[in-house]
């Protein structure tokens, strides 16, 4: 694929993870949402990710229109379709690459195992099965960032604590856990946030969420990689 190298760094959340944790909760609230992340790279725009969250008759529906324009790389736009159990649980996604190329990945989760599609233009679908251990999964793609805004509503605020998620990046199609907890308000661009801390062995992501629970800015200390509400 041909998200950036610091960008795509979010992936290397999956790598050897092995972390032991206490479960994230069964039913997660999530909740309405809708805006716009722009996303930085070393303090400069360099694209956005307009995303919505909407509640349907049986669960949810998250969607995210993503813009990037890289220096030294061709503009690009990516759509993402979520659909989700009422308790937060992914149960399918759809990509789709609009800038030429018009590659598209589909999965299809059906509890604990997941069927990733490849699609390209030209050739058969390239189809892998996968499957997770216990616990809540959720789906992680490069440059998508509304998949970090539902992953700040799943995690249960009110145990609070570590808490371990069984994770898939599509786009990678790579399986792995990544542990969750919040680590309380911080100061941040002259307001007082709370601090949700993602982390494997290989790489730390913080989420600062609102007293609502609502992603405000993301950041990957050491990258200058980060996605800022507008």
């Amino acid at each position: 694929m041909s998200a950036p190298r610091t960008l795509a760094a979010l992936s290397t959340l999956l790598a050897g993870a092995a972390l032991t944790a206490a479960p994230a909760a069964a039913q997660p609230a999530l909740s309405p949402d809708h805006g716009r992340l722009v996303i930085l790279l070393h303090g400069s725009a360099v694209g956005t990710d307009d995303f919505s969250i909407s509640r349907q008759a049986d669960g949810w529906s998250a969607q995210g229109r993503i813009v990037l324009n890289l220096p030294g790389q061709n503009p690009e736009r990516d759509s993402a379709d979520l659909t989700l159990a009422s308790d937060g649980s992914p149960l399918r996604y759809h990509w789709q690459e609009h800038s030429g190329r018009e590659r598209a990945i589909d999965v299809e989760v059906h509890g604990h195992a997941a069927e990733v599609a490849l699609h390209q233009p030209g050739a058969a679908p390239a189809v892998e099965a996968f499957s997770f251990p216990q616990g809540h999964v959720v789906l992680l793609y490069n440059n998508v960032y509304e998949d970090y805004v539902i992953l700040a509503r799943l995690y249960d605020w009110k145990a609070r604590g570590p808490q371990k998620f069984s994770v898939l990046i599509p786009q990678d199609q790579t399986p792995g856990t990544i542990t969750v907890q919040a680590l309380g308000p911080h100061p941040i661009d002259g307001a007082v946030l709370d601090l949700l801390q993602v982390k494997s062995p290989g790489l730390e992501v913080e989420l600062y969420v609102d007293t609502s629970h609502r992603l405000i800015r993301l950041r990957v200390p050491g990258s200058g990689a980060e996605a800022v509400r507008e």
